[in-house]
């Protein structure tokens, strides 16, 4: 197997922390990723818990690294960190984190600080550091104004302006999943009524199914499995309610994508995420309904394109965070 460690290149150990499951990889400055590991997050059992098992995957993670060929002691910039959030990059702290509860106000960073006092650790909003990887790597590398929505087990946004992050005054901006795209819609977790991520994500898939479940008597077959991956599956074999449920969906995601097109005019509008990779053979018809219902300029291309670099692409924001701060460098873990 190749070996992807290079003693002239940066390091960074990056961690993915989404509702569902932690990862880490090592990943140096050219973006290649090595040493990919997961563990799932259990937010219910604290923050505490999951910093403790996170720092067992992180030492792991070096361990596996430096017994490769190269050595990389010494090579390592920092640990950087793209999580769910809302959350505030400067001091890592959550803020009332749907799909993270019992973290409100706490942090990863003093814990990983103690556990890994010569490795500096960065932290940001997924959504925002996937827009930021979008911009350093692949296809869309060098872009100036980029958008970037991950439509999973929540729906987040990450916001490329003349070439620079947008995090607002605390870290917050980007929370595209709670603009709204029904009147008559479902509630977030934090109690958004009609919100893109309360009618488009994973769980809002099963919300939906569930509330439609008992008026839809004929053409359903789904045996009471209201999982995303079941809907979509049954959808595609042509189950009735389950297509419904589906098209509801489509639209939930067009219009809010649409708006986002209509405030912001990126070059380009990046997807990603569990829910996006399940429904990109529906792609067009998402693009169809945009163009019918955003602005004039719209109508005949929809910049939106599904990314490139797959599920490793807040793992290399993540990374590019660390590069591009200017206190990290190399250093012994």
């Amino acid at each position: 197997m190749r070996n992807y460690i290079e003693m002239s290149k940066q390091n960074a150990i990056s961690v993915d922390i989404g509702g569902t499951n932690i990862r880490t990889a090592l990943i140096n400055s050219n973006g290649l990723v090595s040493h990919s590991q997961s563990i799932s997050t259990l937010p219910e059992k604290g923050i505490d818990k999951a910093a403790e098992r996170l720092s067992s995957l992180i030492k792991n993670t070096i361990g596996k690294a430096n017994m490769s060929k190269n050595s990389i002691n010494k090579t390592i910039s920092g640990i950087g960190i793209s999580t769910a959030g809302p959350v505030n990059p400067l001091n890592g702290k959550y803020s009332f984190p749907p799909n993270l509860p019992t973290w409100h106000q706490k942090s990863f960073i003093p814990i990983l600080e103690r556990k890994f006092p010569n490795l500096p650790v960065f932290v940001g909003h997924d959504a925002t550091l996937a827009a930021l990887a979008e911009t350093s790597f692949g296809e869309n590398k060098n872009t100036k104004n980029l958008i970037y929505v991950t439509i999973s087990t929540g729906v987040g946004g990450g916001i490329i302006a003349d070439g620079k992050m947008v995090t607002g005054a605390t870290g917050q901006a980007g929370e595209l999943g709670h603009i709204l795209v029904r009147s008559d819609g479902i509630k977030c977790n934090v109690g958004c009524l009609g919100c893109f991520e309360g009618n488009a994500s994973g769980p809002a898939i099963k919300k939906l199914a569930e509330k439609k479940y008992n008026d839809f008597p004929i053409g359903n077959e789904i045996n009471n499995d209201f999982s995303p991956e079941n809907i979509i599956n049954s959808s595609k074999n042509g189950d009735i309610f389950a297509e419904n449920i589906v098209i509801e969906v489509l639209e939930n995601i067009a219009q809010g994508l649409s708006s986002i097109l209509n405030i912001f005019e990126p070059e380009i509008l990046v997807i990603g995420g569990g829910v996006t990779w399940a429904l990109k053979h529906r792609l067009n018809e998402i693009i169809e309904m945009i163009s019918s219902t955003a602005l004039p300029r719209y109508r005949k291309k929809v910049p939106i394109k599904i990314t490139s670099l797959g599920e490793n692409v807040s793992l290399l924001g993540a990374a590019e965070l660390v590069f591009r701060h200017p206190n990290t460098k190399s250093s012994t873990s």
